[in-house]
């Protein structure tokens, strides 16, 4: 009697733990699809994200037909200050869809970057608090098996960017002399960047601007990292991934990097082919565009 209650116990804990490890996890979640205005969801939603205990660091438009909103939490920040480069979650991105005669709302999935940005904390109770703020219809964006083992580990292909291989963008004797120099990149007028939030994380020196690219001119460096040529290429079927804007630059102690965007953009597009008319290929000046651009915004050079 004992060795089978043992057996059961033992095939119990052993098939929960197979489980657990073949989990799968998708890049987005659809919260809901009505038939409000653009600007009349675009309030309501982060008025439901404020009472959900949220609070919206930032919102704009990268492309005509959406906003994104950016916010964050005692919570949230919590989770984020627990890893060695967790300021890159620590702004929570909802997007506000208007197309086909509907109004998609959607949000990242924080268990997605959880494992993908290899956070210590647990991001449930935030995936359960934007849920229960905007809802949850169904999660999208991979096709792909993205197990929480194949996420932290997460490249594109051979010779691609991981998460721990950033674009390195500056280097200052100082942490705040850091964040003045991006702060003051970011107030330059006449250049497709724009500052879209600034979080501080508390108890250590991590700062995350959320960075907005949209040319301003016909420049070939600026439309590789305007936000609509690049959605254009990965944003072409299903519910909206809009929410993969803005772009984050952290300052990580005196250092200020970014995730590479051939990381980036394809841990949140990860059934994108490399060749073909929705490939990477056709965005294959813009990780190198995106880097001098950011790079430039923070040494001024």
């Amino acid at each position: 009697m004992k060795f089978r209650i043992l057996s059961t116990l033992l095939g119990c804990l052993l098939f929960g733990a197979a489980t657990a490890a073949d989990t799968t996890y998708q890049p987005f979640i659809l919260a809901s699809v009505n038939d409000a205005g653009l600007a009349e969801q675009t309030a309501a939603t982060a008025a439901a994200l404020e009472a959900a205990g949220f609070t919206v660091a930032g919102d704009y438009s990268p492309v005509d037909n959406a906003r994104v909103i950016v916010v964050t939490s005692p919570e949230l920040q919590a989770v984020a200050a627990l890893s060695d480069k967790g300021g890159y979650s620590a702004g929570q991105r909802v997007s506000v869809t208007e197309r086909e005669g509907g109004t998609e709302v959607a949000f990242v999935n924080p268990l997605y970057i959880q494992y993908a940005y290899r956070l210590e904390g647990d991001m449930q109770p935030v995936y359960d608090r934007l849920k229960g703020a905007l809802g949850e219809t169904e999660a999208y964006g991979a096709e792909k098996k993205m197990t929480a083992k194949k996420l932290q580990k997460y490249h594109y292909m051979i010779g691609m960017q991981r998460f721990d291989d950033p674009s390195e963008l500056g280097s200052f004797d100082t942490y705040e002399a850091a964040v003045a120099a991006v702060q003051d990149g970011l107030d330059a007028e006449g250049d497709a960047l724009t500052m879209v939030y600034r979080i501080d994380l508390p108890g250590n020196q991590q700062t995350v601007f959320g960075v907005g690219m949209r040319a301003t001119s016909d420049a070939d460096e600026e439309i590789d990292i305007d936000a609509a040529h690049q959605l254009a290429i990965v944003d072409f079927e299903g519910y909206s991934k809009v929410a993969y804007f803005p772009y984050e630059v952290l300052i990580d102690g005196t250092d200020v990097e970014a995730l590479h965007m051939r990381f980036r953009m394809a841990v949140h597009f990860p059934d994108l082919s490399m060749m073909g008319e929705h490939g990477f290929t056709k965005l294959m000046a813009s990780p190198g565009a995106t880097e001098d651009a950011l790079e430039q915004m923070v040494t001024g050079q």
